[in-house]
């Protein structure tokens, strides 16, 4: 029984930080990108290009620095009491930083260097009463009750955090003067932070359903991946028209850490493994004149793949001294996600001041059958991502040969990402994607640690206010 409650400890306690990684790749490296749909794989040819298409690194002359700011602020609403419930996190929010370096070592090459956040979430439910209909608190007072009594005077607060970062590396060649390579080199980084209060008795070998045992857990895990590599490349076709694309190749990160439980004393030792799944996008910039940009853009990220997207993952539990107590397949079942981006540039006569807007039209990873409270909510279809941002532009008044020494980058994004389900999940067996053999669960249940599928508003309302600064010259 003291092994099984171990094992129940850390099952519980990596579930749902695992999940709450479901979060649709914010790519906010640049003032100016976010300002314009969140583009750039065509034009953006300052350091952080280095990010999203390292072959646009070329257009640095000599020498150039950016360091980029966005604060991230959301709303989220699930169905966290319960089935048709609805609970507000409240304001959350987020800082997502990046900062790059880039310079010219030869005639036709552009070195660089960078850190940022390739994804990051976070959610925070206050003052919960009730979890998937069951009272939470500290104490046996406050045990499963039915009905449910979800008037209970301690209520209890639940918290998910998590990011990944990279450091990277890569240069710009110019192989033509209308066709240009990049590649570099990127180490990811991740965190995951979890407080929570889940039904840990799931977990059990031989769990009686209609028996649902919750408790507080904490989880606290972390880890370094192995290189991989991102590739790009810039045609220009005309003077006015730029063609280009980027790949970026998988990544795997181990995780490792504790989680700490009220069922046992001694924290426990948690591992597994996050992918960073492959990653495409193509674009196309038509330069209208010295004042109009204009710009289209496509990507895809394959978390659907077999072996490198994100259907489930193994979770292994083990004792201090390293024995194993077990492996736990936990699903995710998402979708490949992809998004199309409109970007419009204008800068005014005396090129002091730039004016730009975007849009974004994108799908979420996350599916219905396994949507859960911390991940970011399914989304067949979201067209309710906007952008808009400022640019300024000063010369060096010792040395006016070189144009547009110093920018100032302001750019706002609103995004609205939801969708409602009834009764189609409740109660119906899924297989656990990616198992073999297979895995069955059934949704929406007291048979999940943490349950997926249930009927509800899945909403999260995002707000991202971002500043970039650019030394380039």
């Amino acid at each position: 029984m003291k092994h099984k409650l171990m094992t129940v400890c850390l099952v519980a306690g990596l579930l749902t930080p695992a999940s709450a990684s479901a979060n649709p790749e914010p790519t906010a490296y640049d003032s100016r990108s976010i300002a314009m749909g969140l583009t750039g794989v065509t034009f953006l040819d300052r350091p952080a290009a280095l990010v999203l298409n390292p072959a646009n690194l070329e257009g640095i002359e000599n020498l150039g620095f950016t360091f980029n700011f966005t604060a991230l602020f959301t709303n989220q609403r699930a169905p966290v009491a319960g089935p048709n419930t609805r609970v507000d996190s409240g304001v959350g929010f987020g800082p997502i930083p990046s900062g790059f370096i880039a310079g010219r070592i030869a005639p036709r090459v552009v070195f660089a260097g960078g850190i940022y956040i390739e994804t990051g979430y976070g959610s925070s439910f206050d003052q919960v009463r009730c979890v998937d209909g069951d009272p939470v608190g500290p104490g046996p007072e406050y045990a499963p009750s039915t009905p449910p009594n979800c008037t209970n005077p301690d209520p209890q607060n639940l918290d998910v955090t998590f990011f990944v970062g990279e450091f990277s590396a890569g240069l710009s060649i110019r192989a033509h003067e209308k066709f240009w390579l990049g590649v570099a080199l990127r180490l990811p980084f991740s965190k995951q932070t979890a407080d929570l209060w889940q039904n840990s008795l799931a977990a059990l070998p031989g769990y009686t359903p209609g028996n649902p045992g919750y408790g507080r857990v904490k989880n606290d895990i972390g880890g370094v991946g192995f290189p991989s590599p991102r590739f790009g490349f810039t045609i220009k076709p005309h003077r006015k028209v730029r063609i280009s694309a980027m790949y970026r190749m998988y990544s795997k990160i181990r995780l490792t850490g504790t989680t700490e439980t009220d069922l046992f004393p001694e924290p426990l030792n948690a591992e597994a493994d996050w992918f960073i799944p492959h990653a495409l996008a193509f674009g196309v910039s038509y330069q209208a004149n010295s004042h109009l940009l204009l710009v289209f853009e496509a990507r895809v990220q394959f978390h659907e793949a077999e072996k490198t997207g994100n259907k489930n993952q193994t979770v292994v539990a083990s004792l201090a001294d390293g024995t194993v107590l077990s492996e736990i397949v936990v699903p995710f079942g998402w979708q490949n996600a992809w998004s199309l981006k409109i970007g419009f540039e204008y800068r005014f006569k005396k090129e002091f001041l730039a004016l730009r807007l975007g849009t974004n039209i994108s799908t979420g990873a996350t599916t219905g059958e396994f949507a859960q409270y911390f991940t970011p909510p399914p989304s067949s279809f979201n067209i309710s991502t906007g952008s808009a941002g400022l640019g300024f532009y000063w010369n060096d008044r010792n040395d006016p040969s070189i144009k547009d020494k110093y920018r100032l980058d302001l750019a706002g994004l609103f995004s609205s990402t939801g969708k409602t389900f009834g009764n189609e999940f409740i109660g119906t067996t899924a297989q656990v994607p990616g198992t073999d053999p297979p895995q069955d669960v059934v949704l929406c249940s007291d048979q999940q640690v943490v349950r997926t599928g249930c009927p509800g508003r899945y909403r999260v309302l995002s707000f991202w206010a971002s500043v970039s600064f650019t030394l380039q010259y």
